[in-house]
C-alpha cells in the first residue's frame, strides 16, 4: 500500500506523513484548530498526571476507500493509560479518504499527540472543567453516529437561564465579523458536526462557507454549545447535526439560527 496525501477534515489533521509518486513530505492541521479540538476533548489520565507522565504517543492507522480507519497502533507511546486515552481521543476523529489523481483509495498515515502536564493544566483553566462532565448516561461505547431521524430522542442544547433558546444564544454570542460589515457580506454558513455522548461538539465540517470572517465566527460559536446527546435505546449516541447561521448585515440581530434535522448522516 503507498503512503498518500489524505485529505482530511476541518479539525484535525494534526501531523500525518505522506509519501506520493515517491515525493516525501509531511501535512499540518493549522493551530488555532487543533488547539479548539484539544481543549473540548483532551482528557489526561489523573494517576498518569499525578505522576508527571509525559511525552509523545504516536498512532499509525489505516483507512479505505471510504476515509474508515480499518486499523491502528501505538507506535510510541507514553504509558498504558496515557496511550489508552491518546486512542479514544483518535477515535473520536472521522477522516476523508485518501486520493490518488482524485480518486479515493486507501491510505495510512501516522498521528501524534502531545501530553505535558503544565500545559494540559493551562488548557485546564481556560475550558473551565478537568475531566469532561457526561450530559447523559449510560453512554453507548460502539462509536456508531446516528441521524437525528434514527433517535428516540434528539439532541438538545444545554444553555444558560438567560437563554431561553440557540436563536438567543447565537443573538446573544455571535460576534458579526469587522470585515465583513464593513463589505456589507451576508450570506449563509451550513456546518456540520457530531454531538459526542459526552455533549460536546466535534469533526465540525464547512459545507457552504460564507467570506469575510463568517464561517470562523461561526465555527467559534458552535463550539460554545453544550448538547444532552441524542438518545437511542434508552443509551446516550453519538449523532450527526446539521446548523446553518444566516449573516447579514440589516439584520438586527445579526444572525438567524435554522436548524436542520433532515440528517443523512456522515
Amino acid at each position: 500500500m503507498k503512503r498518500i496525501s489524505i485529505r482530511l477534515p476541518l479539525l484535525f489533521s494534526l501531523m500525518v506523513f505522506i509519501t506520493a509518486a515517491g515525493i516525501s513530505q509531511s501535512t499540518r492541521m493549522k493551530k488555532p484548530e487543533l488547539k479548539a479540538f484539544l481543549q473540548m476533548h483532551m482528557e489526561y489520565p489523573a494517576a498518569a498526571l499525578d505522576r508527571g507522565e509525559q511525552g509523545t504517543v504516536k498512532i499509525s492507522f489505516v483507512t479505505n476507500e471510504q476515509g474508515e480507519v480499518t486499523s491502528r497502533k501505538i507506535t510510541a507511546g507514553v504509558s498504558d493509560k496515557v496511550d489508552s486515552a491518546a486512542l479514544q481521543l483518535f477515535d473520536l476523529i472521522l477522516w476523508q479518504p485518501a486520493e490518488e489523481y482524485g480518486v479515493p483509495v486507501a491510505g495510512q498515515g501516522e498521528f501524534k499527540i502531545k501530553y505535558h502536564p503544565g500545559k494540559y493544566h493551562q488548557m485546564v483553566r481556560k475550558r473551565g472543567y478537568d475531566r469532561i462532565p457526561l450530559a447523559y448516561e449510560p453512554a453507548d461505547r460502539s462509536g456508531k453516529i446516528y441521524t437525528v431521524k434514527e433517535l428516540d430522542e434528539a439532541p438538545s442544547a444545554l444553555l444558560d437561564t438567560i437563554y431561553p433558546d440557540v436563536s438567543h444564544f447565537l443573538a446573544g454570542n455571535l460576534v458579526y465579523p469587522e470585515q465583513a460589515d464593513k463589505l456589507a457580506i451576508s450570506g449563509v454558513v451550513k456546518l456540520r458536526f457530531v454531538i459526542e455522548t459526552n455533549g460536546l461538539p466535534s469533526n465540525i465540517m464547512i459545507i457552504d462557507p460564507v467570506g469575510a470572517g463568517c464561517t470562523e465566527e461561526a465555527i467559534r460559536v458552535v463550539e460554545l454549545i453544550t448538547w444532552r446527546p441524542g438518545i437511542k435505546d434508552r443509551k446516550a449516541v453519538r449523532t450527526c447535526y446539521n446548523m446553518s447561521i444566516t449573516f447579514d448585515p440589516a439584520d438586527e440581530l445579526r444572525n438567524k439560527y435554522i436548524p436542520n434535522q433532515t440528517n443523512t448522516g456522515i
